[in-house]
């Protein structure tokens, strides 16, 4: 038995280190390359897994040679444009301006349920509503309303806003993030001192503190139920 459960935890841990090795794409977005890999890796593992007198290395291997294929495959399709078309596939226009373009619904093997169902997903009840939608090679479906419909941006009314950017964590449940810390050029003298500003005077009761491209500081301590923000930096002393 401790047999059986120690070749299942190396055979598992082969098996996410393969596909971590592929990237980071989710199942819906894999190419079709790619979903053969994972399925076959899927088998290997599980073969050695049941049977104790298959070696290990009759799984780990083919693993190994699969990652490799797949690797090499990437790296034709980074270069390679015809190559990657052939392999991967090219966007499919279902429906142009409003019009639905039924000769590429048939070739791609969609019907009209599956662009309903997409038009739905997107949040548009009315189909008339819809101007393009697109099958793109993973597998999935975007759709786009016409332009009379689509919500109207700071652009279509002339306003200027300031640009935004991905948050800062600097706390995370007591724990002080350095990289981040490095990455916005602030110091760890001057994000203490903000933070007992705000009644923390040790990072180790923050539950969890960020900072955003406009200059504001969220802060919430462990075991609280509310959040304090806090204007700590001019816009124009962001740094990330």
């Amino acid at each position: 038995m401790l047999t059986i459960f120690t070749r299942s935890v190396l055979l598992y841990i082969a098996s996410l280190l393969a596909m971590r090795a592929m990237g980071k794409r989710e199942v819906g977005q894999l190419m079709p390359f790619e979903l053969v890999v994972v399925i076959m890796i899927a088998e290997l593992a599980a073969t050695p897994m049941g049977g104790v007198g298959v070696p290990l290395l009759y799984g780990v291997v083919p693993m190994v040679a699969l990652v490799v294929c797949h690797g090499l495959i990437t790296a034709l399709c980074m270069k390679w444009q015809p190559f990657r078309a052939w392999m991967s596939g090219q966007p499919t226009v279902l429906m142009r301006n409003g019009v639905i373009c039924e000769k590429q619904m048939r070739k791609s093997a969609v019907d009209l349920n599956d662009l309903m169902e997409a038009i739905r997903t997107a949040g548009i009840l009315d189909p008339s509503e819809a101007g393009t939608i697109v099958l793109e090679p993973g597998g999935q479906v975007n759709v786009f309303p016409k332009a009379d419909y689509r919500s109207a941006t700071p652009a279509d009314l002339k306003l200027n806003v300031l640009q935004e950017g991905l948050p800062l964590p600097l706390v995370m449940d007591g724990v002080l993030q350095r990289d981040n810390l490095a990455r916005g050029n602030l110091t760890e003298r001057w994000l203490r001192q903000t933070a007992a500003e705000c009644g923390y005077p040790n990072l180790e009761e923050v539950l969890f503190l960020c900072l955003n491209t406009q200059g504001q500081m969220l802060i919430q301590g462990k075991g609280k139920t509310n959040t304090d923000q806090k204007s700590v930096l001019d816009p124009a002393e962001v740094m990330w």
